[in-house]
């Protein structure tokens, strides 16, 4: 089995002894000196299997074993085939982050995400009580050092396998929902326990796999794709090339930012690519979103993106994958002029990387993949 690269490296959490204990000490302390009576909990934009699994683990968790009334709340749509499967499928319910009303509420928590990500959204008017992640926080980044519990454990495959080392802990059973929503966060994040796995991932697989419903899970991974999702694909095969061990796809505008990463993985199985970057301009968030992958052989995705991004927006990442956000204000409606400037940009950082120029010399032979 395949360990995470970063493992060495992994983020001790900000206390010792019991995770449960002392998340359930902290959250207790804060409801006692609040007039709020719940618990919001949150996490990344556009949520993910892990992210979505997280949530709903976290909620079982505070309502059955620490007895605290939560809201589980999201920001953005959820656009990915397979992930509007997995919250249909489940019958997972959300609330709108728009219809928060501060005053409820004792504290929030974020699940699969850090304060100071860019696809992160935290209120200022309610205090930050929790973290549990696993990602790398950005250089330089202290917002997360100032979280009462902080749970992020960068040599853990997904953010589920700690929601359900959690869950362990208290002993409670699992029920069938909330175990298919963290299998599937980990199937997803480690890649069916192909990359960035560790022991506890192997445990936490398996374990959610037996008490999942194995009825839905063809349905989850394998659901009905809209034609939009096929024109999208073959503008993508047209402006991807390859460089080498290295795949570039700068897609200007796109639909939605999931696509990004599907494609990033996509573009990873070709023969012969080690790492690929892929990125485009998501109107509606009014951010360029890029997503890099690297292979088992290659090494880690974080530091490469660093290089890549060159200082530009926020950015995380774990094992062989990365990725990270760049706030963009168009002079003009419509107009592409700073995507296509920003694009420049990232592909001669990604090229310099392989020992190419911007004028095509030196370094890999550059094919078109169509």
């Amino acid at each position: 089995m395949t360990q995470p690269e970063d493992q060495e490296h992994s983020a001790a959490p900000n206390f010792q002894g019991s995770s449960l204990a002392h998340l359930h000490e902290t959250l207790r302390a804060a409801a006692a000196s609040s007039s709020g009576d719940r618990l919001l909990v949150l996490t990344h934009r556009g949520p993910d299997p892990d992210a979505i699994g997280s949530l709903e683990g976290i909620r079982f968790l505070l309502d059955r074993s620490l007895g605290i009334k939560s809201d589980i709340v999201t920001v953005g749509r959820i656009h990915r085939a397979e992930n509007l499967a997995l919250v249909r499928a489940l019958k997972l319910e959300f609330g709108d982050y728009e219809e928060v009303q501060a005053e409820r509420y004792f504290g929030c928590m974020l699940v699969d995400t850090q304060p100071g990500f860019g696809h992160t959204v935290i209120p200022t008017d309610i205090p930050l009580l929790g973290v549990l992640d696993h990602h790398v926080t950005p250089d330089g980044d202290s917002a997360s050092a100032k979280v009462p519990h902080l749970d992020v454990r960068l040599g853990v495959g997904a953010t589920c396998t700690i929601v359900w080392d959690y869950i362990r802990e208290s002993g409670l059973e699992l029920d069938q929902t909330v175990a298919t929503a963290l299998f599937c966060g980990i199937r997803y994040d480690t890649k069916d326990l192909s990359r960035n796995v560790s022991p506890l991932d192997e445990e936490a697989y398996y374990a959610t796999f037996r008490r999942a419903d194995r009825a839905v899970l063809p349905e989850i991974h394998n659901p009905p794709l809209p034609r939009r999702y096929y024109a999208e694909l073959h503008r993508a095969l047209d402006l991807a090339s390859q460089h080498g061990p290295f795949v570039c796809c700068l897609l200007g505008d796109v639909s939605h930012p999931e696509f990004i990463a599907e494609m990033a993985d996509f573009f990873l199985r070709m023969r012969g690519a080690s790492w690929v970057v892929v990125g485009g301009f998501v109107e509606e968030e009014g951010e360029y979103v890029i997503s890099l992958r690297t292979d088992q052989a290659f090494g880690n995705a974080y530091p490469l993106l660093q290089r890549v991004l060159d200082g530009k927006g926020t950015f995380g990442g774990h094992g062989h994958i990365a990725g990270g956000r760049i706030p963009i204000e168009r002079a003009e409606e419509g107009g592409l002029e700073e995507v296509e400037e920003l694009e420049n940009l990232i592909r001669a950082a990604a090229l310099a990387v392989i020992g190419k120029d911007e004028d095509g010399g030196a370094g890999p032979l550059e094919r078109d993949l169509i």
